[in-house]
């Protein structure tokens, strides 16, 4: 367990206020990374086990206990509840029994929110009731007051926001800011369906007014020892997770404030060991090989680059023996610096050939591995291209033995070669995946999830999905019964967008679902008595087409090379070879894919467009909002490409292995970008 230790200031004393034990390791993931990235990677951190509604009067005998023994209620400061025979029950007035509080009123949304212990606080059952399902917020003119006007109900003088809230005492103010805070992270994929006031589909999922306000109450009321103390003891219960803005308060201006571009460093935790370079399951093409030709081996360069690397690190290959290293270990130092590792591919024999390169050892928690891939060819077949420049390239191929004709295809993919992408893709045979959620009644029944039942409503909602392009969602479903009239409803962030009628049996229907945002989720609803059963879910986002290269294809005579100019910098492109005899097609070759070089760095672009940034910091460069899917290329001065991935996030982190000018480029769907950054 680690040991920390948080400071407070207040008026001009500074006291130590706690001491939180933090399970060793539990926020390693989410180090380094900042803003919405943060945020998402928190929430898989603190996802939990539901502990249960009906749990919650046991769990708070230990998280909200007084040093008296007594029920700890943030709603009144006249009350003096015994646990277990005070809880509600009847009530006439204030005292009279104690119930459990959704601080974020349940009528909004259901899902495991509705259990969460961090979220579910026991209160005065008169002071909750006259709560109701108000938001939050400061009260101007108080319609209702607790005792010694600890609480309020009135009208709303927060800016931003009109209506009639609950204001709660100000000793509590930041223990319900930071549940807010919890409750945007924890649920953020789901907050843009929640009803009520507070919360967004928007990063970071809290309303304009209410975040302003949170941070304010967080400001105002830092974490005190009871918040540690319930943390600690609600990690401790079945539900076991944390609340990380009570752990770190530093996290809320990280990723609620102004320091959203800063990376979560916690002074109190040592990192750990880490290899930024290659990427974890990242794979390298070796190309088409010849057999038998000059170029029977190929070679690539792979960079490695580590961090907190403590001993040498260990390579292995596995798999086809026609790949090796060119060393099996790399010293701790060299990894920390950067360095690189030599690849070499001799096939002897015809075919398609894959290994894996294992990286182990200097302190790494897990394995990193690499895939690789290779193509051997005998007889004809386009082989990898040679001369890459900027403005041209040569391509190759075998020759045919009957050919006396070549024609060369050469071509572009419209917007950039973007690989269609499966987001998901989810057969209900054994329920609903852990990071799903569901709302109403749901079962599994039959090898599909059954939404919806005689009277409740049921149905299922998705994590949260990149959908800011368009995306493609093929649906399986069902009747119940063909006497229920189902319909299954479409819904992306909580607004109704398709209907699929299934009344009639099973159908598959596909829906082209237009952009929505990076954080966006897909509801799948059925109403009570139209119940349905929903069998497969599968969306995908991506895909291109074909733009052939002014001029081809084109025959080229019967040679074996041909050199393509009139092609654009740090752009990609794609050839094949058809081989003919006498004007009759006798064999289409395999195709091969290539980026050209970059231009003098004086002709190179330095802009971008709107919403796309691009820029270095500490010896890296930092890619922010690029589509999914889009391709990130990094190129030194003489074109050498020094990194390279496809954006799985919304920001990409480019590692080059010196200080200098670098290009670097973005192919998205809107076009080809490069510019030039100094990593100093």
């Amino acid at each position: 367990m680690k040991t920390r230790f948080i400071f407070s200031a207040l008026s001009l004393m500074i006291a130590i206020v706690t001491v939180a034990e933090i399970p060793e390791g539990y926020y390693d993931e989410a180090i380094g990374k900042s803003g919405s990235t943060l945020q998402s990677t928190l929430s898989r951190i603190i996802n939990h086990s539901d502990p249960g509604y009906d749990s919650l009067w046991d769990i708070y005998k230990t998280t909200d206990c007084r040093d008296d023994g007594k029920v700890w209620d943030m709603y009144s400061n006249t009350t003096n509840f015994t646990f277990g025979s005070d809880q509600c029950g009847n009530y006439s007035g204030e005292g009279d029994c104690y119930n459990r509080e959704h601080s974020i009123p349940k009528s909004w949304r259901g899902g495991s929110k509705y259990s969460d212990a961090h979220i579910v606080v026991p209160t005065d059952g008169y002071v909750n009731n006259r709560r109701s399902s108000y938001p939050f917020g400061e009260v101007g003119s108080s319609s209702y007051t607790s005792d010694n006007n600890f609480s309020k109900v009135g009208t709303c003088i927060t800016s931003g926001y009109s209506g009639t809230v609950f204001e709660p005492n100000d000793e509590y103010k930041g223990d319900f800011a930071r549940i807010y805070f919890y409750a945007a992270t924890r649920y953020y994929s789901e907050c843009g369906s929640w009803s009520g006031e507070g919360f967004s589909g928007s990063f970071p999922h809290l309303d304009e007014w209410t975040r302003v306000m949170m941070l304010r109450w967080h400001q105002l009321d830092p974490v005190s020892q009871k918040e540690i103390d319930r943390n600690d003891a609600v990690y401790a219960t079945r539900q076991g997770n944390r609340n990380p803005f009570v752990d770190y308060p530093e996290l809320v201006d990280l990723i609620f404030g102004s320091e959203t571009s800063t990376p979560f460093t916690p002074g109190d935790v040592t990192p750990s060991a880490t290899l930024e370079l290659p990427v974890m399951d990242s794979t390298i093409d070796m190309g088409a090989v010849q057999l038998g030709g000059n170029e029977r081996v190929a070679s690539y360069s792979m960079s490695l680059r580590g961090s907190n690397i403590s001993s040498p690190l260990a390579l292995t290959v596995s798999g086809s023996s026609y790949f090796s290293l060119s060393t099996s270990q790399v010293a701790a130092d060299d990894a920390c610096n950067g360095t690189a590792v030599t690849i070499y591919y001799n096939p002897e024999k015809s075919g398609t050939h894959s290994a894996t390169i294992s990286i182990t050892g200097g302190g790494l928690k897990q394995t990193v591995t690499v895939s690789l891939v290779g193509v051997a060819v005998e007889g004809f077949a386009a082989i990898n291209a040679t001369q890459v420049y900027d403005a041209s390239f040569q391509a190759n191929w075998v020759a045919h033995s009957h050919a006396t004709d070549y024609e060369l295809a050469v071509w572009t993919t419209d917007g950039g070669h973007v690989v269609e992408q499966t987001l998901i893709e989810v057969n209900f045979d054994n329920g609903v995946p852990a990071d799903w959620s569901t709302l109403g009644y749901t079962n599994t029944e039959n090898n599909a999830i059954r939404l919806a039942s005689g009277k409740n409503d049921g149905s299922v909602v998705t994590p949260a999905l990149d959908l800011s392009t368009p995306t493609t969602l093929t649906v399986t479903c069902s009747p119940y019964k063909t006497t229920d009239n189902s319909v299954l409803y479409i819904l992306v962030d909580g607004e109704e967008v398709a209907q699929i009628d299934c009344a009639q049996g099973e159908v598959t229907e596909t829906i082209v679902l237009e952009p929505a945002t990076e954080y966006s989720s897909i509801t799948l609803e059925a109403k009570k008595s139209h119940r349905v059963y929903l069998q497969t879910v599968k969306l995908t986002s991506g895909g291109s087409s074909m733009k052939m290269l002014d001029g081809y294809p084109r025959n080229v005579g019967n040679v074996t090379q041909y050199v393509v100019s009139d092609v654009e910098p740090l752009s990609e492109y794609h050839y094949n070879v058809t081989a003919y005899s006498n004007g009759k097609v006798l064999e289409q070759s395999n195709t091969i894919t290539l980026t050209t070089g970059a231009t003098d760095i004086k002709s190179v672009p330095s802009d971008m467009p709107e919403g796309l940034f691009v820029y270095a910091y500490n010896g890296e460069i930092y890619v922010d909002d690029a589509p999914l899917n889009a391709r990130i290329s990094c190129y030194s001065l003489d074109g050498t490409l020094c990194d390279t991935r496809i954006v799985h996030a919304p920001r990409e982190v480019l590692r080059p292995l010196h200080r200098g000018i670098f290009v670097v480029q973005v192919v998205c769907p809107s076009g080809c970008y490069a510019t030039r950054v100094a990593v100093l």
